[in-house]
């Protein structure tokens, strides 16, 4: 009995203390609640300069005198590898996936960042000689990697020595191929360019184009006819040819153009239809691409810049206003961005195309 009285008790008393408090935040004078920021300016950061911001833990060994090496500096790489254009939350760590690659030496602070899609990961690091040794590694605390380096033409080197970090992945993406020193040279990857987000549609047009935002089989008023990217896994329909470069991804029904394989098109006799239009869909990952309607460049833009929704980037840029006969509707990558660009398909419409 004595006890249930003891819980009660309890029971009331927080109660009472949880009400006060409320009251205390609901009616507490204006000059204790947020004040604005006055003359401070709030500028947004990118993903490499928060980076900068972050250092190693000593999880095993103390973190080494902030001094610089020899070794100290920025460098880059350009991987040829498949990039990596989708969302993954368990791929392994230092996947060896193309695009640009920052690796930046800092007394005694080891950066690595994929441009792509942000991933980065930091370690404490120490010269001796022509040994590389890198510890604190929050992926792989308990190891030591080793490596031997050399920097040559504004080039470096890395070969490993001993290193088991993350399935020997680690060892695998530093050593790969070499990295370019941002002080000798203007690489990709060694200057943030703040590059304009909107679309440009050349003046002087024979033909309308529209840029559509979204997912167009969602439309009000959808594309009539739709051929996927991916030709080889989705026969297009009768009429329509769609080619692209050897070297251009299959991904389920849709191709990715990047690097080598940085086109695909789309060929028909458009007697038939008033508007044609590409579908470009994919992750926060596509990058800069261009549109040509009979080798005319008609659009060029960021992709991913178009619309956004729930992780999907992309939409839909449709032609039309063009005369009967056979045209052709194709995609390029600008490449400059090192960032693949995802085609899910091209779609063919009477009654003067899409709405959304």
């Amino acid at each position: 009995m004595e006890n249930k009285k003891f819980n009660l008790s309890f029971f009331l008393l927080a109660l009472i203390v949880g009400g006060l408090l409320f009251l205390t935040i609901l009616f507490q004078p204006a000059s204790l609640t947020a004040q604005p920021m006055g003359n401070v300016n709030v500028t947004p950061t990118n993903a490499w300069d928060s980076f900068l911001e972050t250092m190693p833990f000593a999880y095993l060994t103390p973190l080494p005198e902030p001094v610089a090496t020899a070794l100290d500096g920025l460098y880059t790489k350009v991987d040829q590898s498949w990039p990596q254009w989708w969302k993954c939350l368990r791929c392994a760590d230092y996947r060896v996936v193309g695009g640009i690659w920052k690796l930046q030496f800092d007394k005694g602070v080891m950066r690595i960042f994929y441009e792509v899609n942000g991933w980065r990961d930091l370690s404490s690091y120490k010269v001796e000689g022509d040994r590389l040794f890198l510890f604190n590694d929050p992926i792989c605390p308990e190891h030591v990697g080793e490596y031997q380096w050399s920097v040559t033409n504004g080039q470096l080197e890395l070969k490993t020595v001993n290193d088991p970090c993350s399935f020997d992945l680690r060892a695998e993406n530093l050593s790969k191929q070499s990295w370019a020193a941002c002080s000798a040279g203007d690489a990709p990857g060694c200057v943030d360019e703040k590059i304009a987000s909107n679309s440009v549609i050349p003046t002087g047009l024979s033909v309308k184009v529209d840029v559509f935002g979204g997912d167009s089989r969602f439309f009000a008023s959808p594309p009539d006819l739709y051929a996927h990217a991916n030709a080889e896994d989705m026969t297009p329909p009768e009429g329509i040819q769609i080619s692209y470069a050897d070297e251009a991804i299959p991904y389920g029904l849709h191709r990715v153009i990047w690097w080598n394989g940085d086109w695909i098109e789309a060929t028909v006799d458009a007697s038939s239809y008033e508007a044609m239009g590409v579908q470009i869909l994919g992750e926060q990952a596509i990058g800069w691409a261009r549109v040509l309607f009979d080798g005319e460049e008609v659009w060029r833009g960021n992709t991913a810049e178009i619309w956004q929704k729930s992780g999907r980037h992309g939409g839909y840029i449709q032609i039309s206003g063009f005369a009967p006969g056979t045209h052709t509707l194709r995609v390029e990558t600008l490449g400059f961005d090192y960032r693949p660009v995802t085609v899910a398909s091209f779609g063919f419409s009477t009654g003067g195309g899409v709405q959304p």
